[in-house]
């Protein structure tokens, strides 16, 4: 639909969530298959022509697209718990950005999509609200006691 509400047009019915709309029109979301797996995939905005970006046994959530469309942050337990992952916007070069004993999630692009946030905890079970380049590197903690950042992205 338009932004005024005009237009309004049904999805073809999709199983799944986490949708994220690029601008090039396209659908990134993550998909329920089977109960022991989700991946992230690819559709038209109506839906159609879906594309399975990550294949495997684990589930793959909370795809964020780069601000230049060249790009996937993702969450993925593929490697036993939770971790932050990064894709090419094909699927290609899956890489693993973060590697700790706990879980990682909700990971969020900086708007210029040089950084990272994350949500993780600490040993006491706590969370915080991290931030690392967008190659994994220089992780820090940014907030304390918070979960579910996000950057604040505007279009011009």
């Amino acid at each position: 639909m338009d932004a005024d509400g005009s237009r309004q047009t049904q999805i073809k019915p999709l199983n799944g969530g986490g949708p994220y709309f690029t601008h090039e029109g396209k659908l990134i979301f993550h998909s329920a298959f089977n109960t022991t797996s989700e991946d992230i995939c690819i559709a038209n905005i109506d839906g159609s022509n879906m594309i399975k970006l990550t294949n495997n046994k684990a589930t793959d959530l909370h795809p964020e697209v780069s601000a230049d469309g060249k790009q996937i942050v993702f969450m993925s337990n593929r490697d036993g718990n939770f971790e932050i992952y990064v894709m090419n916007i094909d699927g290609s070069n899956q890489k693993r950005l973060t590697n700790n004993d706990v879980d990682d999630w909700d990971p969020s692009w900086s708007p210029d999509g040089a950084k990272i946030l994350f949500q993780s905890e600490d040993k006491h079970g706590e969370k915080h609200i991290y931030k690392m380049n967008n190659d994994g590197s220089s992780v820090e903690k940014f907030i304390d006691n918070a979960f579910g950042a996000v950057w604040l992205k505007t279009h011009k």
